[in-house]
């Protein structure tokens, strides 16, 4: 199976979730399903990161299309409407 990359792991917690979460429910979603290995001490950092550069509505540097999350005022992403 190809490794999958953080987005992915985060697309896949939403889904099953059928709404909108905080990034560290998402990141313990990712963590508890073992949807992907950090390799860093605060992986709710790698998975912000990964979120928010897919996120519309939301212009970084490294933002990246296409924009999959979309950022809510509770602190809280969800999907895209497509």
């Amino acid at each position: 199976m190809e490794k999958q990359t953080v987005a992915q792991a985060v697309i896949e917690v939403l889904q099953a979730a059928k709404q909108p979460m905080t990034i560290s429910d998402i990141t313990q979603a990712i963590l508890d399903k073992n949807l992907y290995t950090f390799n860093a001490k605060e992986p709710t950092a790698i998975v912000r990161g990964a979120i928010e550069r897919r996120c519309e509505g939301v212009n970084r540097k490294n933002s990246i299309e296409p924009k999959y999350f979309k950022k809510l005022s509770d602190a809280k992403y969800g999907l895209k409407d497509k």
